[in-house]
């Protein structure tokens, strides 16, 4: 009973629209006048998320919703188009469109008319958004703090991870794991792997099948593999996955049934980049379907998947000053393409906690030995690293992150960022320009561990540091390390 009177509400509502007159008259539906200005004077509920059903009350709406548009504005300037359902030219019922995690929002009604012109009126109050925000244990039992936990396959409730690390999903949302310790600037990562005998080994590799609820151990025992990443490309689906190493990697081609395939990167004209050098983190551009990666020492490289030839389009992006972890150049390097920007890449230095960014279609005319790409977050671009270090919300360059590593984005352009030393999720809307634009924490008590299922309030993690996004880009997946699990975050 309670789901039909929740599905018949809004239809309640828009009756109630169109018959809030006197009870011995008809409604009186009014035509939109260009000449006139639009007036809104209200509207009911103040507050809500996602889908609620609102009712805005003025002047000169019209009751023919052709060229009519509602949004809801944020505090950045940026537009939401609201569910427009119906109005009587007083009264518009519309639906609450999915916003942003900023709250105050103004409400604008806006109608063009066949020449083009633009009439619109906005309210003299602001709308309060509610975020719904909620965290859920999708693989594992959780196990917090423990030490000593083996990788055992299984149903994903009752399957255990020793230690999970970077994630991807494929186009049906199985979830690709990794598992290794890591550490620096003073962070212990706790156990690294271990096999289904309770054996420590450098690494292993799992896949979490969803639609089947079971945990499929792929390989144990593998070297240390590092942020894995997923390829659409028709004919040629497939995970790939680097080693420690730079120059060893994965393949998982999904037509195998993703059975592992050890492969080596021919490096004809490349030099000796590969010697004493890692990369941590792969992403497949949806362009050219090549693999793109930053290695440790700063180079970005171009991997074609078949035929394994790699190019060097930028020689070192790494800052000319030292790292938090070593005081030396050099980082662990997490990285993402835009889902706006195709060519955009979002690079994490994760041992300068500075986030940068470069658009790999641009780089012709740049200077490929000197070119670094342009600092985008992070306090660390005015006070370095060390200062840089720590947590702080806020407009990108004041931002504090602490080893922040594995990056998503969902498909609307928002960027999802593990900050591990801080033990919460930020977020960064990249479609917002550089100066307005800020860092929030989306999810996760900052500088606070533990572990706790729940909404905003409650939730907890301990060293997360994979995060990933479902197919269509609307689910956000988290590697929680010290808590031995995988999560899933729900934001509405």
């Amino acid at each position: 009973m309670k789901k039909i009177i929740s599905f018949g509400l809004p239809f309640l509502l828009l009756a109630g629209i169109f018959l809030s007159c006197k009870e011995d008259k008809p409604v009186n539906f009014q035509p939109f006048d260009p000449s006139k200005e639009i007036k809104v004077t209200g509207f009911y509920p103040d507050s809500g998320g996602i889908a609620t059903p609102i009712i805005i009350e003025g002047e000169n709406f019209g009751s023919d919703t052709t060229g009519m548009k509602v949004y809801f504005v944020d505090t950045l300037n940026v537009k939401h188009e609201a569910g427009l359902v119906g109005s009587n030219g007083r009264k518009i019922y519309a639906m609450v469109p999915k916003l942003t995690f900023l709250r105050k929002m103004d409400i604008i009604v806006e109608r063009t008319t066949g020449d083009g012109k633009v009439v619109s009126g906005t309210g003299a109050r602001n709308f309060f958004y509610k975020t719904q925000t909620a965290v859920s244990t999708v693989v594992g039992k959780p196990m917090p703090g423990e030490n000593n936990v083996p990788t055992l396959g299984g149903d994903l409730t009752n399957s255990s991870l020793s230690a999970p690390f970077g994630i991807c999903l494929d186009d049906e949302d199985n979830i690709f794991i990794t598992e290794r310790t890591f550490d620096g600037q003073g962070l212990n990562g706790g156990q690294g792997a271990r096999n289904d005998k309770n054996e420590g080994v450098n690494g292993n590799l799992l896949m979490a099948d969803q639609k089947n609820q079971s945990l499929i151990v792929l390989r144990y025992g593998s070297a240390n593999l590092n942020s894995p990443a997923f390829s659409g490309e028709t004919n040629n689906e497939a995970v790939y996955l680097p080693e420690d190493q730079a120059g060893g990697f994965y393949q998982l081609l999904k037509s195998l049934s993703y059975a592992p395939r050890r492969r080596q990167v021919i490096t004809t004209g490349t030099g000796n980049i590969f010697q004493n050098n890692w990369w941590y983190s792969f992403v497949v551009n949806k362009n050219d379907h090549q693999i793109y990666s930053v290695l440790y020492n700063g180079q970005l490289v171009r991997i074609h998947p078949v035929t394994r030839n790699v190019e060097i389009l930028l020689d070192n992006i790494m800052p000319e000053y030292v790292n938090a972890r070593n005081g030396k150049r050099g980082a662990n390097t997490w990285i993402a393409f835009s889902p706006i920007e195709p060519d955009m890449l979002y690079m994490v230095l994760e041992d300068y906690n500075l986030i940068k960014r470069l658009d790999v279609s641009d780089l012709g005319d740049k200077d490929k030995t000197t070119y670094r790409g342009e600092d985008y977050a992070g306090l660390t671009m005015i006070d370095g690293p060390v200062n840089g270090r720590g947590w702080e919300d806020g407009l990108l360059q004041n931002a504090k992150f602490f080893s922040p590593k594995q990056v998503a984005f969902t498909s609307d352009g928002k960027l999802y960022i593990a900050d591990t030393g801080n033990h919460c999720i930020r977020i960064i809307d990249t479609t917002v320009p550089k100066e307005k634009a800020t860092v929030n924490t989306a999810i996760g008590l900052p500088q606070s561990a533990g572990f706790q299922d729940g909404g905003p309030e409650f939730a907890k993690f301990h060293f997360p540091i994979g995060v990933a996004v479902n197919s269509d880009g609307s689910e956000i997946y988290v590697a929680d390390k010290m808590n031995h699990v995988i999560r899933k975050l729900s934001i509405e």
